[in-house]
């Protein structure tokens, strides 16, 4: 039997061994393939650390300006919390009876949600009908204000009497009407109608009076006694607390 091998084997052999083939599918040798001088793999290597350094500079700026954008607004898809109160100020100053309105605590809540808050001065000396109706229009002022991500509130100053509202025109209004009834009371020298909780709440359970005295012992028990009978008759859950003045 004789053995098979380049020359004397099968066809298909003697072609895949033919060494024409393999230079024309690799070339006659490894030099075949052009080698880079040191001046082109400079050269690249610059065109790839440039193209990595603009990448970089690309991506700072975006995340730049989505970082700031959250912070500040962008299209009305963030919040924005000093345009909001830049609105309820506009829109505050409009209510009969408002003398001042100034920008009061900005509190991030969460990632992308905020309380703020503005101070409102009114006239002390207005009717009972009339400061109410400068608390409704306050009122309105915040629901048309707050949103997207921002809830507004503020606090009325009438004189002594200073009132939390809400969106909510009539629990607003209950806070006023508590206030009033309070401040009437002998030897209350002022008195905060609000909520107790860290943010703005309208829930019964929430509200807080704090009364403004300078009474101590029997006299302020007296004091705080026809204080929470007042309060009870239009903000039955209230919570009362007593407080020295200031000044």
């Amino acid at each position: 039997m004789a053995n098979q091998g380049p020359g004397n084997g099968p066809e298909w052999w003697d072609r895949a061994s033919d060494p024409d083939d393999l230079d024309r599918a690799f070339g006659p040798d490894t030099g075949s393939v052009a080698t880079p001088s040191t001046a082109q793999r400079v050269r690249r290597g610059t065109v790839v650390a440039v193209a990595v350094v603009a990448v970089a500079v690309v991506l700072a700026v975006v995340l730049s300006t989505l970082v700031g954008s959250i912070q500040t607004g962008v299209g009305g898809v963030f919040p924005q919390p000093q345009a909001a109160l830049d609105r309820f100020g506009s829109l505050a100053g409009e209510v009969d009876g408002v003398q001042e309105v100034r920008d009061g605590d900005t509190e991030k809540r969460s990632f992308a949600s905020y309380d703020v808050s503005a101070v409102v001065v009114l006239a002390q000396d207005g009717s009972e009908g009339a400061q109410l109706e400068a608390v409704r229009g306050l009122s309105r002022a915040v629901a048309d204000a707050d949103g997207n991500g921002v809830r507004v509130t503020a606090e009325a100053r009438f004189g002594t009497v200073r009132v939390g509202v809400t969106s909510d025109a009539e629990a607003s209004a209950r806070r006023l009407q508590a206030a009033r009834a309070v401040a009437t009371i002998g030897g209350v020298a002022g008195v905060r109608a609000t909520w107790s909780t860290d943010g703005p709440s309208d829930e019964p359970a929430d509200q807080t009076v704090e009364v403004v005295t300078g009474g101590t012992g029997r006299g302020l028990g007296a004091v705080m006694v026809v204080a929470t009978q007042r309060t009870h008759a239009v903000l039955p859950q209230a919570t009362l607390t007593s407080a020295k003045p200031t000044d």
